[in-house]
């Protein structure tokens, strides 16, 4: 017996993407966001924004708006009649909206990215510069000992002079002293430390390089230790963006879900990557399962309810009592 063939398995190569999507429905008219989002705060959107990532946010736009224009596209009269509350300027505007927010997350993305990689360079640097510098400043502490002789005064003042170099700053300052201190001896043109300074090789050059080595070490630690620029970017705005796609995901989740009660073969729209955003109740089956049950007691044309009384007109919930399929707690309405 020939195994069942299973139906293939819904991949991304198959799925629109929203550029396609965007140029089979064309750019929306102008003024339908603002006139969407009237009414609505700034700070609700941002607020709404923040309980989901962005990336989740897109996985459903893709999906989803595909199913919703293959089914537009595909229907009939009728069931676009059914679809009340759709239209294809509505998914037009969604797919811009959607595509407005993956540039974003793509440039925050990319901005976080080159902060990164800057300040691994900028620290890569400054390690750099103050092994260097600290070699120097050992060299320049030998030639200097050279120079100042066996006196215990002059040993004192070089030891002061070299420091410490526990940290760029430090070690700057100890290159800048022994710089001077090198500079002070030069200017002694005889005597002993004048022939010391000749055999150790002491000469202007060699001063001005431990200067230059201690300014370049104080620049590299302040670019490392600099803030990066602002990003254009923000979080905040990443948040606000997706609040806006949550509006109008849920707008359109909520009317294929209407329609699909009415008629079985237009398809739901399933969340799944920002489905705690949409959270399902089971009250309604569950309220129309207790009605079908309660059918054989009570009186004809009324079902009994749990304190004895009946619902005016039949068994089962009333609208009022089923709990909306896409309620949310606490998620966007």
């Amino acid at each position: 017996m020939a195994k069942p063939i299973s139906p293939p398995e819904e991949t991304d190569d198959n799925i629109p993407t929203l550029e396609s999507l965007a140029a089979k429905l064309g750019k929306p008219e102008s003024g339908l966001l603002e006139a969407l989002l009237d009414g609505t705060t700034e700070a609700r959107l941002v607020e709404r924004g923040r309980q989901i990532a962005s990336s989740r946010v897109l996985t459903d736009m893709r999906r989803l708006y595909a199913t919703a224009h293959a089914c537009w596209s595909g229907a009939s009269k009728d069931k676009r009649e059914t679809l009340r509350g759709f239209s294809p300027e509505l998914l037009a505007l969604a797919v811009e909206q959607a595509l407005a927010l993956e540039r974003l997350l793509d440039a925050h993305e990319s901005a976080g990215q080159k902060k990164d990689a800057t300040r691994a360079t900028r620290d890569a640097a400054l390690r750099e510069r103050f092994s260097s510098a600290l070699l120097l400043r050992d060299q320049a502490y030998e030639v200097l000992r050279g120079v100042a002789g066996a006196g215990k005064e002059a040993r004192e003042e070089l030891a002061r002079a070299l420091g410490t170099a526990e940290d760029p700053a430090a070690l700057a300052r100890g290159l800048t002293q022994l710089a001077a201190l090198g500079k002070r001896y030069l200017a002694q043109k005889k005597g002993p430390l004048a022939v010391r300074a000749r055999l150790m090789r002491l000469d202007q050059d060699y001063v001005e390089r431990l200067q230059g080595a201690a300014e370049a070490l104080t620049q590299a630690a302040k670019a490392a230790a600099a803030r990066p620029a602002g990003q254009k970017v923000t979080s905040g705005d990443l948040d606000r963006a997706d609040g806006i796609n949550l509006i109008l995901l849920e707008q359109i989740v909520r009317v294929f879900e209407r329609a699909n009660e009415q008629d079985p073969t237009i398809p739901r729209l399933v969340p799944i990557a920002t489905r705690r955003l949409f959270s399902r109740s089971a009250k309604k089956k569950a309220a129309e399962a207790a009605g079908s049950d309660s059918s054989g007691g009570g009186t004809p044309g009324g079902g009994s309810t749990p304190g004895g009384g009946s619902t005016p007109g039949g068994g089962g919930a009333t609208p009022e009592d089923a709990e909306d399929p896409l309620e949310d707690h606490g998620a966007p309405v």
